[in-house]
């Protein structure tokens, strides 16, 4: 092997001894698990209405400080739309995002919220409130509840 040869190789091994320099870490914090959602949840309630919630955007976890990988930051884009039969339909539109870090579960607790719907029915307000969890890197749509006051006799 010729000198320019082993001074090549050497050069690609990093060094006389084989051993290549240990890489550097980045600079800044890096984040490896951004979680990005589109999401559209469809249910057809039993009083005959159709409810449907949109939700898009990120969260983003906490990676550096006392709040690193227990808190995130969520910037997420809720829509909510109610369909009965005979009746116009109700949209509300809401965003989660601005909120400094939390946890996943008042995530999902602002998510549920954003996408209620208050109905007036007969003089009463009605609620429907969906369900959202967030479950490993997902979201899931696990229901609706209808919360309306009973009629006075």
């Amino acid at each position: 092997m010729a000198l320019a040869d082993t001074v090549s190789l050497l050069t690609q091994r990093g060094g006389p001894d084989g051993a290549a320099e240990a890489p550097r870490p980045p600079d800044g914090p890096t984040v490896s698990s951004v979680g990005a959602y589109d999401e559209l949840f469809t249910f057809a309630l039993e009083n005959g209405c159709s409810y449907s919630a949109s939700i898009r955007g990120t969260v983003r976890p906490i990676v550096v400080g006392r709040d690193a990988g227990q808190k995130v930051e969520p910037d997420l884009a809720v829509t909510a739309v109610l369909s009965c039969q005979g009746a116009a339909a109700v949209k509300v539109s809401d965003r989660v995002a601005g909120t400094g870090p939390i946890t996943r579960a008042q995530v999902e607790s602002l998510l549920e919220r954003c996408a209620s719907i208050v109905t007036d029915e007969a003089g009463r307000k009605c609620s429907y409130v969906p369900e959202i969890d967030l479950v490993g890197e997902g979201l899931v749509g696990a229901g609706v509840a209808y919360l309306c006051p009973q009629s006075r006799p």
